[in-house]
């Protein structure tokens, strides 16, 4: 073997298979060793630095897991791939959670697949540490080891499920999910479940052929033809209605979707990445949302840290709004005062990254000079909301002692006008507005229909 090139390791019990990887692996510059018995790579592998392995996982003597575990405790900088015709989930889900797996290909492949695994694992060094990963900004311990799951999860076929409060840019791990994957090259899909229209949801995602219903003058295609080959992203997962939860169950799990009126369903080959701002195991217990969608969708579960969870994170996130806003605003604004400094990083941002940013850009487009303070934070801060946050109960007598006849609104007025200035106050994103109120998303939509 060449000392100065990777030492590349497959492993499968089919000589088929390994004969079929090495027609794709030996374009690469690398030092490439097979085996058909995973207990010979075994031994292998305890006396020599292994680059990367190229596991089956069902195999007589030893399975692909213990010989991508083994590897791991002997070369834990290798990557190790596991390759399989087999959708064993819980194992995959076990494995990308201790590190043992760190990419997935299922069988058949897909060439192309594969040679862009074997490129980027060969062909690009990890150093994304000291610089932005994507369109994130981050150098806390919880957001590199965020980013440190992203790169993994991207590089398995399996379904990835975010979860994130309100603001933690769940949208965006989306696309660096996609970004680090095969498929960067392919569309990425972004959809917010709630905003899709109740009685064409399944055309909206589908498609649909002429004729199939009212109103269905041509043929159509949907959010599912728009991504092939590339990346959907499902945001607010749970307020997909049940009748559809079962459909996108039986599209993952067959590989295919059918149409509104079609006959013949179409190939699915999509990466689904999904993401809620509200626990999914709750949503199941709730009844809310389908048990067996919820172990398709959450194979690979990536957690997004609050804002107020990132350390010194928040000031060169609050640098960078600034150092743009300033800009597009044709400003003086260069940085932050050091009360405003102490402000921002005291401070709890429910509302996370988007309200630090709204906060920013609102104070730059409302004030001058060099620096921004903390008088000038403060200023802009919705203080009426902070009200309404801040009451406790102790704080209510004074207040309903000084409440007369004519102060008195009919319940419904009270109602609309509350869930309006919800409404408004989340820049017309109705499921933000829905979580302020703590209530489902579609309670908006039938109040609004009625008015």
């Amino acid at each position: 073997m060449n000392d100065n090139l990777p030492v590349v390791v497959l492993v499968d019990d089919e000589v088929e298979i390994l004969n079929a990887l090495k027609r794709v692996i030996r374009k690469f510059e690398c030092n490439l060793v097979i085996f058909s018995d995973p207990t010979e790579a075994l031994s292998f592998i305890q006396d020599n630095e292994v680059t990367i392995i190229c596991s089956d996982q069902r195999m007589p003597k030893l399975s692909g897991r213990e010989l991508l575990e083994a590897t791991m405790v002997a070369w834990p900088s290798s990557q190790r791939i596991m390759l399989s015709a087999y959708q064993d989930f819980d194992n995959i889900a076990q494995g990308f959670n201790d590190g043992t797996i760190q990419r997935f290909i299922a069988k058949p492949w897909n060439n192309k697949e594969l040679e862009a695994v074997f490129t980027q694992v060969l062909g690009v060094s990890d150093n994304s540490s000291s610089k932005p990963f994507g369109n994130m900004i981050g150098m806390s311990e919880a957001m590199l080891e965020l980013f440190r799951l992203i790169k993994a999860a991207a590089g398995a076929n399996v379904p990835i499920f975010i979860h994130g409060e309100t603001g933690t840019g769940k949208e965006l791990v989306a696309q660096a999910c996609h970004t680090y994957s095969h498929r960067a090259a392919e569309p990425f899909v972004a959809l917010n479940c709630a905003n899709l229209s109740e009685h064409l949801i399944e055309s909206q995602l589908f498609g649909h052929k002429k004729g199939a219903f009212t109103g269905a003058i041509k043929d159509q295609s949907g959010y599912f033809a728009h991504a092939a080959g590339g990346t959907i992203f499902l945001d607010e997962i749970t307020t997909l209605p049940l009748n559809l939860q079962a459909k996108l169950l039986r599209v993952i799990q067959e590989r295919e979707y059918l149409p509104v009126g079609a006959s013949r369903p179409l190939p699915f080959d999509v990466q689904v990445v999904s993401a809620s701002s509200t626990s999914l195991s709750d949503a199941v217990e709730k009844r809310e949302f389908r048990e067996d969608l919820y172990y398709r969708l959450a194979v690979i579960q990536l957690k997004i840290p609050k804002l107020s969870d990132r350390g010194d994170d928040v000031v060169v996130i609050a640098q960078h709004f600034l150092t743009k806003y300033a800009s597009l605003h044709s400003k003086d604004f260069i940085g932050l005062a050091d009360d405003a400094i102490s402000y921002i990083k005291s401070f709890s941002w429910p509302g996370n990254v988007r309200q630090l940013e709204n906060l920013l850009h609102g104070v730059i487009i409302l004030n001058q000079g060099k620096l921004i303070t903390k008088a000038m934070l403060l200023k802009n801060m919705d203080e009426h909301l902070y009200q309404l946050v801040s009451i406790q109960e102790t704080d209510l007598a004074p207040l309903l002692t000084s409440v007369t006849t004519d102060d008195i609104k009919p319940l419904a007025e009270v109602e609309k006008q509350l869930i309006l200035s919800a409404i408004a106050k989340c820049d017309g994103n109705i499921v933000q507005a829905s979580k302020l109120l703590e209530i489902n998303p579609s309670t908006i939509y039938r109040k609004m229909s009625k008015w």
